[in-house]
Order: C-alpha cells, then sequence, then structure tokens
C-alpha cells in the first residue's frame, strides 16, 4: 500500500486526488485520509499536507494556483519584499476578488508541481508588479542557482512589460544574493564599474568589488557573527587595506531600507580616491 504522506512530499504538499489515484490511491482511502486529518481536503480536487506552506492551500481554496512573488519564494529564488498570497488565476475563471491575497489574473503555464506557476511565468508576473532593481534581483537569483537559461529568458521577457525589456542586458548570474543585485544595477546607473563575486585579498570571495579597489558585502550578519569568519573577516580587510583598497560591509536593512544613504556612502568613498597601498 502507498504511503500517502510521501507521495504528498514528493508533490511539492499538494496533489489533486486524480493524480494520486493514478499513483495507487484508492478514492476511498483519500476520503479516509481527509477525515482523519491526515490531509487537508482542498475543494473536491486537492488534497494538502497539514504541514505544507499554507499559501499552496489558500490559493487552491481560492480557485487558483500559487503565483508571482508567493511562487517565486516557493522555488527558492530571491524575493526582497513579503507580499500576501499571490494567486494566479485565468481570465476565464469568472472569479470574484480573492477573499486572502492577491489575485493575478492572466495566462500562463503549470509548473510540473501543479499548484504553482511555471518559474518562468513567476518571473513575469514579479516583474510586472515590481521596481527594476528588484525584478532584476529576481530573475539574477534564478540564473545563478541554475534554474533558468537562455531560452526560458527569451520567453520571459517576450512576457514582460514593455518597460521591462531592457532589464535583460543588466543581469549578471554571478551575484550570489538579491542584495549584491540591489545594489549592483542602481552603481552601475551611476556609472561606476562593479563586479560581482570576485577573488578578495586575504582569500575568499567579495560580494562585489567596485572601480577596482572598493570591496562591498552585502550580507546578512548571520553570516559573520561567529568567531571564526569574524576572524577570517579582519584578515580579509586587513589584506583589502594593505593593497590599496578599501573595503565596506552592508546588511539587509541598510540595502532594502536605506538603499539611498547606503549607496551615498559608497560613492563618497569612491569620491575620495584610492588609497595607497601600505607596502
Amino acid at each position: 500500500m502507498r504511503d500517502l504522506h510521501a507521495d504528498l512530499v514528493a508533490a511539492g504538499g499538494a496533489a489533486t486526488r486524480g493524480a494520486l489515484h493514478g499513483l495507487g490511491h484508492t478514492y476511498a482511502a483519500l476520503r479516509d485520509a481527509a477525515r482523519a486529518g491526515a490531509a487537508l481536503a482542498v475543494g473536491r480536487r486537492w488534497l494538502v499536507l497539514p504541514a505544507a506552506d499554507p499559501a499552496i492551500a489558500t490559493a487552491l481554496a481560492a480557485s487558483g494556483v500559487v503565483g508571482g512573488a508567493t511562487a517565486l519564494r516557493s522555488y527558492g529564488v530571491w524575493v526582497t519584499h513579503r507580499t500576501p498570497v499571490q494567486i494566479a488565476t485565468r481570465p476565464h475563471a469568472g472569479l470574484a476578488a480573492a477573499p486572502v491575497g492577491e489575485r493575478i489574473w492572466g495566462s500562463f503555464e503549470l509548473d510540473a508541481l501543479p499548484w504553482r506557476v511555471s518559474l518562468v511565468d513567476a518571473l513575469a508576473q514579479h516583474g510586472a508588479r515590481v521596481e527594476r532593481p528588484h525584478g532584476i534581483a529576481a530573475i539574477d537569483s534564478a540564473m545563478h542557482q541554475g534554474l533558468i537559461g537562455e531560452q526560458q529568458l527569451d520567453r520571459l521577457f517576450r512576457q514582460l512589460p514593455r518597460r521591462c525589456r531592457g532589464w535583460r542586458r543588466h543581469l549578471d548570474a554571478a551575484a550570489g544574493s538579491g542584495l549584491e543585485s540591489l545594489l549592483r544595477v542602481p552603481l552601475r546607473d551611476r556609472g561606476w564599474r562593479v563586479e560581482a563575486q570576485v577573488p578578495a585579498p586575504g582569500g575568499g570571495w567579495s560580494d562585489l568589488l567596485v572601480d577596482g579597489w572598493l570591496y562591498v558585502e552585502a550580507d546578512g550578519s548571520r553570516w559573520h557573527d561567529g568567531p571564526t569568519q569574524a576572524a577570517k573577516d579582519r584578515r580579509r580587510n586587513s589584506a583589502i587595506t594593505a593593497v590599496g583598497g578599501r573595503w565596506l560591509r552592508f546588511d539587509f536593512a541598510d540595502v532594502v531600507h536605506e538603499t539611498e544613504r547606503t549607496l551615498q556612502l559608497i560613492e563618497l568613498v569612491l569620491r575620495q580616491g584610492r588609497p595607497r597601498p601600505a607596502f
């Protein structure tokens, strides 16, 4: 007898009764599992694991699927700001506004996990709703993880609004986090030469190198709070100073909530000019 829990886990947390029946579960057994609380029945079609992301049940209960930023988070793709559950719904569905969350109307393809839209459609839905740096950061994230290639990018940019068509030349698959993208894009806009993920003096890699001498880290403090990592950071910062470089480190709040102040600080250091090497 098949393990319903395992099959739902394999399906990302939710599956239709028909799909589960195709795997060998009887409809009677599925009904009994829902009554026993082993799975949550959503409408007549879907069973959802009780421990699954609540956004899945919310979208399915609204006769849609997980879309936009919510879908991107399920793929592990960078999304800067938390949003209400975004529910992708085809125009012919004839449904009212979702009681919970935000409905996204439009055509889309489903993912292999049919409770969410395809990654390309999720990126297109997201890009149409956010400002340029945040849209680019999401696409960078998908590229960095190898989730999309050139063919998928072609399709994506055919779907994005016209205002987004120029984003493609600003993408960088080297970006290790969305925070890097959120700094890289406006810095390049201001005319600075910015490289992502470059070897740093003293070992390791630096998130961004600006004009060849300013090393910028854009990270959460959780990666640098431990004594071992802090010691590595000090050695690297000393090595950067010794070769005539400078370094700056910013956290999520600096980049996302204090963006202009952070950019002004970077520009201030750059205008001061490159220091002389210590040796």
